[in-house]
């Protein structure tokens, strides 16, 4: 015979899973710039925004105006190689 109080309410375990998986998914900040992507989980020590713009001011040093061409095809073909 077991114990009424040791039973696990699997209901109420699934219910706390969900909320912190929803807390977590509001927590996340995405920037996406034609096919770049970078998501961020934040903690007290990021701060998300001087993150970003750092990234930013990297990529265009690094691509310049081309950061901002997107040519669909190569995206495409680059989704369907992976897919």
């Amino acid at each position: 015979m077991t114990d009424s109080s040791s039973d696990i309410d699997m209901g109420e375990v699934a219910g706390q899973l969900m909320m912190a998986k929803m807390d977590a998914n509001k927590m996340t900040h995405l920037l996406r710039i034609g096919t770049f992507q970078l998501e961020v989980a934040p903690n007290e020590d990021i701060d998300v925004r001087e993150f970003f713009s750092e990234t930013l001011d990297k990529l265009i040093s690094a691509y310049g105006e081309k950061l901002l061409e997107i040519d669909i095809r190569t995206a495409m073909q680059s989704s369907q190689m992976h897919g």
